[in-house]
């Protein structure tokens, strides 16, 4: 028995056997050709806009170019500046010799010649150029030393930062290493400097700040040092007042 369809689905099956009004298929295109009308974007230069787009990529890269430290050599000469005429410096130290770790060094100076210099936890040595006094400091024994300073005394560099003096007084031309490193955050490009029989590897960023050193004298002594440049620093850094719970020893005492 064949199903019985209602009279409405009949008169669609009907219908899509025909082909449709020569008058239904034109009103049809029209709308269609009126929808694409109103739906193309107005006022459209494409090849302006592209234009444009490129003229102000290219004066971005060259302002780029013209603004942005465009030299690592010049990078270089702005890290000796820093380390030339610094208001502050902290560095710290690490030591090897002949293979074995020495105590870590921490320094903290300023462009006055005050600097305190902490040699692991055994000791401490406070310079104050405006007093002319040197204060050491037997964290062990807690014990400490007064020193006082000829009133013409200049400072002289510790052995640990004859390095710092020989960077200062470079003259020569450095060559620049390959490769790069991240310290802080920043990359870095190092630069070897052979001076004052040592061997000087100088790490510096993009804006020139210097952030590492490595020094090798060639034979037994080693030093990796990270830099800081201009941090703050406590008042009483350069403090040369014997501390509470130290007993001062006497430079004649044994």
């Amino acid at each position: 028995m064949e199903p019985i369809l209602s009279p409405t689905l009949t008169r669609h099956l009907r219908a899509l056997a025909c082909d449709p009004p020569v008058a239904a298929l034109d009103a049809a295109q029209a709308r269609l050709e009126r929808r694409l009308a109103d739906a193309r974007p107005r006022n459209t230069r494409p090849a302006r806009w592209i234009g444009a787009l490129a003229t102000a990529a290219t004066a971005c890269l060259v302002l780029t170019l013209v603004l942005m430290p465009t030299s690592r050599t010049v990078a270089f000469d702005v890290a000796l500046k820093h380390l030339r005429d610094f208001h502050t410096l902290a560095l710290t130290i690490e030591q090897q010799s002949q293979g074995m770790a020495m105590p870590t060094i921490r320094v903290r100076m300023d462009r006055s010649g005050d600097a305190r210099t902490d040699i692991g936890d055994a000791t401490s040595v406070v310079v104050n150029a405006a007093e002319h006094r040197v204060l050491t400091l037997l964290h062990g024994p807690r014990m400490a030393l007064v020193t006082l300073l000829p009133a013409n005394a200049k400072p002289t560099p510790d052995a640990a930062l004859k390095w710092l003096d020989a960077i200062r007084q470079f003259q020569g031309k450095a060559v620049e290493l390959p490769g790069q490193r991240v310290i802080d955050g920043r990359i870095t490009h190092g630069w070897r400097l052979d001076v004052q029989g040592m061997r000087i590897a100088l790490w510096v960023d993009s804006d020139g700040v210097p952030r590492a050193v490595e020094v090798g004298d060639g034979h037994v002594l080693s030093q990796r040092v990270h830099v800081t440049m201009d941090p703050p620093l406590d008042a009483g850094t350069f403090n040369t007042t014997i501390p509470t719970g130290y007993r001062e020893a006497r430079p004649d005492q044994d």
